[in-house]
């Protein structure tokens, strides 16, 4: 009787047993990933430290740090005229408590020729050293060169100061 039942069993099985596969059909499965590239800007501060007034010129300079995460993405990086009162790009206004006003303006190069903006009426945008306009996928240093006016006469004492806002598109 053990063999019948085992007998059973396996005739069991093999009569539920798929049929052989006669025929095949493909299909194409695509796969994808779309890289977007995130930029971080940090703009540092540019001092101009302790001064006896502001009868010569006084140059500092400063850098912009862009981290993107793609390469060759296009990215521009821009600043505002900042928080002075008037100011423009060739005429920045760094104010005290009581109003009184210092004159100074950002470049991009260190001859200071070119005011640093948004890249409209002759206010030039920071580019990398090479000229180029895109994201390298690491950490770029821009150079901003500053300089406050000479011949602006005497100066109430205090700490002036101004924010300019440095943005990057990307």
């Amino acid at each position: 009787m053990p063999s019948f039942t085992r007998t059973a069993l396996v005739a069991a099985l093999l009569s539920v047993a798929p049929a052989a596969l006669a025929a095949t059909d493909t299909s194409d499965m695509a796969v994808s990933i779309e890289i977007q590239n995130a930029c971080e800007i940090t703009a540092n501060p540019l001092d101009f430290g302790v001064q006896t007034g502001v009868d010569a010129a006084i140059d500092d300079a400063t850098t912009v740090e862009l981290d993107c995460s793609a390469i060759d993405s296009e990215v521009a990086i821009s600043f505002d005229v900042g928080d002075g009162s008037a100011a423009t790009f060739a005429s920045r206004k760094m104010t005290n408590a009581n109003g009184d006003t210092i004159d100074y303006s950002l470049f991009v190069d260190s001859a200071r020729t070119s005011p640093l903006g948004d890249g409209i009426d002759g206010a030039a945008l920071v580019t990398d050293r090479d000229g180029n306009s895109g994201s390298t996928g690491t950490v770029q240093t821009f150079d901003v060169y500053g300089r406050v006016f000479a011949s602006q006469g005497p100066k109430p004492v205090g700490s002036y100061t101004d924010t300019v806002v440095a943005t990057v598109e990307f």
